[in-house]
């Protein structure tokens, strides 16, 4: 998780400032962090109750494992619609500002 969210979260970060007006930068920001954090809190608590107890060592890793595959099927589904339906998503823009 690390070594991905190195890398996306100033990105992110950085495409959602740049969608609005300067004087609601501040705000982009908020929202952008907030549905980040609130993101990860929902998905530790799904994560915890799809997984189960660690008491039971068996099951507890199947659970695990299909936290982990149902986790990057999702990731791989949101990367394929934000590559169709964000125009211009492929192509690299010079000269931005």
């Amino acid at each position: 998780m690390g070594i991905g969210c190195g890398p996306l979260i100033p990105a992110v970060v950085a495409a959602a400032i740049a969608t609005v007006p300067a004087e609601r930068s501040g705000l982009a920001y908020a929202v952008n962090n907030t549905a980040r954090q609130t993101g990860g809190a929902i998905g530790i608590a799904v994560a915890g109750a799809v997984a189960g107890q660690p008491g039971d060592q068996a099951r507890f890793l199947r659970g695990f494992h299909a936290v982990a595959l149902g986790s990057a099927c999702r990731y791989a589904a949101a990367a394929a619609l934000a590559l169709t339906l964000l125009p211009g998503a492929l192509t690299p823009r010079h000269g931005h500002s």
